[in-house]
């Protein structure tokens, strides 16, 4: 008789990071253990309903005379290659000990295009059970459903970030013409005008600092700075400059957009990134190097990885930069000459080239010592 094998997937590691469940969890006893630890520390988690679908989906195979297993194997919580990695380990895992002859994937049905090509590249997928948890109901329920999935933080990026960043940019071009002509003629007829686009300039500052939950950091930053100025640490002036950079850069790009008159949307745009460009990578060179430059005077180490970034950093910048003139150019906004957006191309590509030789190099060493500690 075939064997079949039910197979729960849960892609975030719900299981571990809420109930300490090691996975993967191999029988029906482990897997019904799994499901009542999780169900205690979250009964509202849509991974409880994933695995006792797949336990009762057990049973009733069992009961009609099946020859069935189950396995329940979890993914990371940063979803993404690395918890697809996991998932992959655990999936040859779970067929090298099982070996089944067919699969039936259960998930709750979230992310199922991600998970059923790791699946089916290493197993025949004969069925796929999506669990949906039902809900009464209202709009009472649907405000509850919401604020739910509010609280789990890789739904609330996916769904919040990216209507921040409409109300940001709609709120940035709608008040830049206003902030034009205000300066330019100085006439406070023009701010009724803004209040539109700072109202959407605020709503989108709000949501990506509710997506990214930017208070509870700001707090976090602001005990750790209390403390790292009662130790001396050489972080704190290379911050200070950062942010003066970060905020000169800032200032730079919206003269730099407003300065020209009559210009169009795309062309501000590109003055505004032009402006703003170096003095941010300066921003995050300048921080970087405080926590280089602390690591060294307390550790007596040195971060390899500092000097790949700043390289890298670099390369970007000039790339991006021959960009923008290159756009520029094309569009007929400004005269720069070619032999300028050639020679940026070129130095980007080249700080490009350093920073993977530097990888290289460093890797090589690294290695070179592992072998000889181990030696």
């Amino acid at each position: 008789m075939k064997k079949t094998l039910i197979l729960a997937v849960d892609r975030d590691d719900d299981f571990g990071k809420k109930a300490n469940v090691t996975s993967p969890v191999i029988g029906r006893e482990e897997n019904e253990k799994a499901a009542i630890s999780l169900a205690l520390n979250d009964p509202e988690d849509s991974d409880v309903n994933m695995i006792l679908a797949a336990l009762s989906m057990y049973d009733e195979m069992t009961s009609e005379g099946h020859n069935v297993d189950i396995a329940l194997i979890c993914g990371d919580p940063k979803v993404g290659y690395r918890s697809d990695s996991k998932i992959s380990q655990e999936l040859e895992y779970v067929l090298e000990a099982v070996k089944p002859d067919r699969v039936i994937l259960v998930s709750d049905g979230a992310e199922d295009e991600y998970i059923y090509p790791i699946i089916s590249s290493r197993a025949k997928i004969d069925s796929v059970r999506r669990v949906f948890v039902k809900q009464v109901p209202g709009v009472e329920s649907a405000l509850y459903t919401i604020m739910k999935v509010m609280q789990d933080d890789d739904k609330r990026k996916r769904f919040v970030i990216p209507i921040g960043i409409i109300f940001l940019v709609l709120g940035i071009f709608s008040i830049i013409p206003d902030l034009y002509y205000l300066f330019s003629t100085g006439s406070m007829h023009y701010l009724s005008g803004m209040v539109g686009g700072v109202l959407l300039l605020v709503l989108g500052i709000y949501s990506l600092g509710y997506a990214y939950k930017l208070l509870p950091r700001m707090i976090k930053w602001y005990r750790n700075l209390r403390g790292a100025i009662s130790h001396g640490n050489q972080t704190i002036p290379f911050t200070i400059v950062s942010i003066v950079l970060f905020v000169t850069g800032l200032f730079l790009g919206v003269k730099s957009a407003l300065d020209v008159p009559e210009a169009s949307g795309i062309y501000m745009v590109i003055l505004f990134s032009t402006g703003v460009l170096w003095m941010w990578i300066f921003a995050i060179v300048s921080y970087e190097t405080g926590k280089f430059l602390d690591l060294y005077l307390e550790k007596q180490q040195i971060r390899h990885s500092f000097l790949i970034a700043t390289m890298t950093l670099f390369a970007l910048a000039f790339i991006i930069q021959g960009l923008l003139d290159l756009f520029a150019l094309a569009l007929g906004f400004t005269p720069t000459r070619e032999l300028v957006i050639a020679i940026e191309l070129m130095l980007g590509f080249a700080f490009a080239v350093i920073a993977s030789i530097l990888q290289s190099t460093f890797r090589i060493i690294t290695e070179d010592y592992t072998l000889q500690s181990q030696g």
